[in-house]
Formats: structure tokens, C-alpha cells, sequence
């Protein structure tokens, strides 16, 4: 079956479901599923018209909006490959998301962009569309007149889904029809999602948290999609919750920083205008998982209905289409503490519960799990159990240059392989070496232990930092120091420094603190606490201005960009 027939399915039920577009609180669009499909038919014959070809990529630079949807699928119903592109948002600068932009289009040999009126007359001549080496066209003057959807086969490619970036340059992950619908049929059982679901997303369309699991999978099973620009969602959290309350919806994602977000822009005061009790999952992925922060979300919102056992902490990525693990549904979020010491050195050593007080390996929600500083606490690390592999896809853990198996008690390269997951990257063999292996196996770069038969992610093999031979975690050490009050929303970057002495520890914090007296009390403070937590003390603590830590498209830091940040402060110093 391919992505255009399960959407057909969908729309011969007739339900009167579909995609609802908001802009501030109000809604600004809506279309049907029999719509949808109807329309999409119309784009893809005028793509057909203007000479696309099956298996042909042809990108999509849209911001969130209906018309996002109608050109996915009317790709799809042409036979053509999408390949979604970031429009530019305020993450970063136009310059960084035209170099990103034009990355993907030479390697995927773009010749068609989907787009509308305003972004198309940006992309074009900053990309040299008007050069004639692709065409620009708007998706409101493409649709024909009569409606064609093409067959294609399941086995062939539908998605080029360019990765986030966050520790390298993004790469297209080739996902089939077949990925994506196995992926989509995956989470649909893992969450129990029925055509009663009403789903409500601000993630980007481009990104596959958004793409797949916000607007794929509720719009595949027959449900209700509500959709917020994530700029509505920067400009004020609130609206988000709002819709979760007034629509009654019952799922919505989100990252950590989302998350944290939300809680910090929502005050009490606002709070209490809401209902969340009809909000029954809240997935959280794509970053590292903060458990002290879904104690606070909980706490926060607990007035007004939300139940701690809604917050589901998942692990997915790209290769895997999306998701990869999930917990069971309606129980209390899962943690283990274990000693920071061996465990960067890849050993696990759970701290017994009786040292670190409550915060043994019982549930987040039910409060008192992050009373780190009891016992042995200070000095272990709290981790988030993001569950047993989905349906249909498998996980192992690796270690050492030969692949042998990591077993219990020690931490290992997570693989995947399965029916959802990728079988070769865009740019072929060269991407795929040391990645896509013979056997089907895909190795992701996270790091990962097994307790009890649940995987906990531990960061990634490329965020270790050796300082005078000992392993730190990167993502480790930026959640201790984020949590330091007057970093911004816990944006900080760790990376190994090079001195004349050796290797060293370097901090970049954004804050929006000016005062140079509260500024240096900043720096020591965060000295402090990454040493008390972790055992090292920074070499070097650069603050910066909110908004100048290098992002991916889709707004995570950036981490492979570091390292002009601290080159700019050596200069400056100088």
C-alpha cells in the first residue's frame, strides 16, 4: 500500500475528520481528509503537466499550513519523492538556512520546489532558481482542473528526510512508503490511536517529529489534527495549551526545551484559565530528556488536570522513519539513578535507592526522584527509561571497534533494524559506510544502557569529552549546568578545550543578564555546579546573548558550531 491509497482509505470513511490550521487562537483553515485527497490528486496532475517524474524529488519549502499537507500528498500522488526543506524562521540566520537549503537540493538533484508566492520569490533568486536551475512553483497556481493519483509501488522511496544536524551536517535519510506506513502503524498501536484521537502540534512540518508523528500518523489513523505555526507557539506557549484545552485534545509532542518553555511563559495566573485533563499523552523526544523538568511540568500543571502519567519520554530518529522506543502507555515515568563516573566510562553502577533517598529507580511523576544531593545523589546521574523497542523494529547495543554486544550493565551504540528503518542515506555509499551495515543493522551514534529490558539513552558517541583521560558526557554536563537560574531556557554547549596544558572543559551559556557583577556570579555559579555534579571544572565559561548558540532548522543546538563561538571570544580577549 502506498502513503496515497492509506490516505484514500481514510478519506472513503467519510468521518468528517481532518486538518484544522490555527494562527494566534483563532482557526485560519480547515480541510477534510476526502478534501485532502481530492486535492492532492489536483496538485499531482499539475505536476504530471509540468513534467515531474516518477521517483523524481521534488522539495517543499512551506511554512506549517494546509497547503503543506496538500503538497505532500500531491507529490506522493504524482509518484514523486518528497523532500521537505525549512522556510526560514527566527532559530537562525537566512544566510545559515539558504547554505541548508541548497546543501539538500544539490543532493537530492532538486529541479522542482514546491513553495508559495512569499518564499518563492526568496528562494528563487537567492538559490538560483532564476537561473534556470530549478523551478519555483506555487502550490495555488499548480493545481489542475481534474484530479490523478498514480500508483506506486510500497517499496518505493517517498521521503528524503534531512536529518537535524545537531553534531554534523544534515543527511537525507531515503525512507520508502513501506518505512512510513509501518512506522505510522507502529506509534498508532504503541499510543492506541483510534479516529476518536485529537491530536495538537506547533512542531515544524519539516521535521519528523512533526512530519510523521504529529501529522502522518493522527491524519492516517482518521483523527483530528490541530496545527499552530511554531511561531505562534515562540511568540506565546500559551496558545498551545489553550487549543490543548478548548478542542479537548488528547495528544501532543514536544521537546524538553518545549516543555520547559511552556511551563516558564505560563504563570500560575494563566494556568488556571485551562483544562488539560483531556490531554492523555504528552510524547517527549528529539532532545535529552530532563526529568526534573517533567516533575516541575506535572507540578505545575496539576491544578488544571494534567496527570503526570501522560508524559511519555521516547527515543526515535530519521534512520528509524521516527519512533523507536516507546514506555507503556499510563504508568509513572521510569528512572535509574547510576554513578557519572563509571558510567563515562561506560560501565553502569546503579546507585542503590537507600543512598540516594527517593531518587532510586522509582517513578518521576510521583514526585521526589530529583531530590538529587541526598546520599550518593550528588554524584549519579538521573536517566529517563524511554521504553521497549515499537512494533516490527529491533534494538541492540554495541561496543568496541568489532560490534560485540554491550549486555546488562554496560553501555553500548544503540542499532536498529527493522520495517521502519532506513536502508541508505541520499548521498549513497559514501553516507552509508560505518552506518547501513550488511545485515540490515543501521548504528544511530547514541549511546544507550539496557536496565530491567528498558533502554535509557545516555548522549552520543561523538558528545564524549576526554579531559586528562577521563570521559565526560557532553549532554550530561549541559543538563547540570542548564538548570543553573539565569541560563536561558538551558540553552548551554559543552566541548573539550585545547590548552597548553592539555585538554580542558569549555561552557557556552546564553543568558540575558547584562549586569557584569551578576554576569561573573553567572560564570561561578555554573563552575560550581558542573564541578559539584560531575567532577570537572570548566577551563572556560563564555556567556552569550540569547539566540547566539548555533540551531538546526528545527531549533536544537547546534553542536558542531561551538567551536567559531569560542574562537570569536579568544579573539576578543585578546
Amino acid at each position: 500500500m502506498s502513503l496515497v491509497r492509506a490516505l484514500a482509505e481514510v478519506a472513503g470513511r467519510d468521518t468528517g475528520h481532518g486538518i484544522r490550521l490555527f494562527r494566534g487562537d483563532a482557526e485560519a483553515e480547515h480541510v477534510s481528509y476526502d478534501q485532502l485527497y481530492e486535492e492532492a490528486g489536483r496538485l499531482a496532475q499539475g505536476l504530471l503537466e509540468r513534467g515531474v517524474r516518477r521517483g523524481e524529488r521534488v522539495a517543499i519549502a512551506l511554512p506549517t499550513s494546509i497547503d503543506f499537507a496538500r503538497a505532500l500528498f500531491g507529490v506522493w500522488a504524482a509518484g514523486a519523492v518528497a523532500v521537505p526543506l525549512p522556510p526560514p524562521v527566527r532559530f537562525a540566520s537566512l544566510d545559515i538556512h539558504l547554505r541548508r537549503i541548497a546543501l539538500a537540493m544539490r543532493q537530492s538533484q532538486v529541479r522542482v520546489v514546491l513553495s508559495d508566492a512569499t518564499l518563492g520569490r526568496l528562494i528563487g533568486p537567492e538559490l538560483g532558481g532564476d537561473a534556470g536551475e530549478f523551478e519555483v512553483l506555487d502550490v495555488a497556481r499548480t493545481v489542475a482542473a481534474t484530479a490523478h493519483h498514480l500508483e506506486v509501488s510500497d517499496q518505493e522511496p517517498g521521503l528524503v528526510q534531512y536529518t537535524s544536524g545537531t553534531s554534523a551536517h544534515p543527511k537525507g535519510v531515503v525512507l520508502s512508503h513501506a518505512n512510513l506506513l509501518a512506522n505510522v502503524t507502529a506509534i498508532g498501536k504503541a499510543l492506541g490511536v483510534t479516529e476518536a484521537e485529537v491530536s495538537c502540534s506547533w512542531l515544524p512540518l519539516f521535521h519528523d517529529m512533526g512530519l510523521i508523528g504529529m501529522l502522518l500518523t493522527p491524519a492516517l489513523h482518521g483523527a483530528q489534527t490541530l496545527l499552530l505555526p511554531p511561531e505562534d507557539f515562540l511568540r506565546d506557549p500559551g496558545r498551545w495549551l489553550r487549543l490543548i484545552s478548548r478542542h479537548r485534545a488528547t495528544a501532543a509532542t514536544a521537546p524538553n526545551s518545549g516543555y520547559l518553555y511552556a511551563m516558564r511563559k505560563v504563570p500560575p495566573s494563566e494556568v488556571r484559565g485551562l483544562d488539560l485533563s483531556s490531554w492523555r499523552v504528552a510524547l517527549n523526544g528529539a532532545e535529552a530528556i530532563d526529568p526534573d523538568m517533567l516533575r516541575r511540568f506535572s507540578a505545575h500543571f496539576a491544578p488544571v488536570g494534567f496527570r503526570p502519567t501522560a508524559f511519555l519520554p521516547v527515543y526515535g530518529l530519521a534512520e528509524g522513519s521516527l519512533a523507536v522506543t516507546f514506555p507503556p502507555l499510563g504508568r509513572p515515568v521510569r528512572s535509574l539513578w547510576v554513578r557519572r563516573g563509571p558510567l563515562a566510562d561506560g560501565v553502569v553502577e546503579p546507585v542503590p535507592e537507600q543512598a540516594a533517598g527517593s531518587a532510586g529507580t522509582g517513578g518521576v511523576g510521583a514526585g521526589g526522584a530529583g531530590d538529587a544531593g541526598v546520599g550518593d545523589a550528588a554524584t549519579a546521574r538521573e536517566l529517563v527509561s524511554v521504553g521497549y523497542p515499537v512494533a516490527d523494529t529491533e534494538v541492540r547495543l554495541v561496543a568496541g571497534p568489532g560490534g560485540e554486544p554491550a549486555g546488562e550493565g554496560r553501555v553500548g551504540e544503540v542499532q536498529i533494524r527493522g520495517a521502519a528503518v532506513m536502508s541508505t542515506y541520499e548521498a549513497g555509499e559514501a553516507a552509508n559506510r560505518g552506518v547501513v551495515h550488511a545485515d540490515g543493522w543501521v548504528s544511530t551514534g547514541d549511546l544507550g544502557l539496557r536496565h530491567d529490558g528498558e533502554l535509557f539513552i545516555v548522549g552520543r558517541t561523538k558528545e564524549v569529552i576526554i579531559v586528562f583521560g577521563q570521559n565526560y558526557h557532553a549532554s550530561d554536563i549541559e543538563l547540570v549546568a542548564g538548570r543553573v537560574p539565569g541560563v536561558a531556557n538551558h540553552a548551554v554547549l559543552a566541548t573539550s578545550l585545547a590548552t597548553p596544558d592539555g585538554e580542558g572543559l569549555a561552557l557556552v551559556a546564553e543568558t540575558k543578564e547584562s549586569d557584569p557583577t551578576v554576569r561573573a556570579e553567572l560564570v561561578s555559579q555554573l563552575r560550581n555546579a558542573v564541578s559539584d555534579a560531575v567532577g570537572i571544572s570548566p577551563r572556560k565559561v563564555v556567556l552569550a546573548r540569547r539566540g547566539a548558540l548555533p540551531r538546526t532548522s528545527s531549533g536544537k543546538l547546534q553542536r558542531h558550531g561551538i567551536g567559531a563561538l569560542l574562537d570569536a571570544e579568544e579573539r576578543a580577549s585578546r
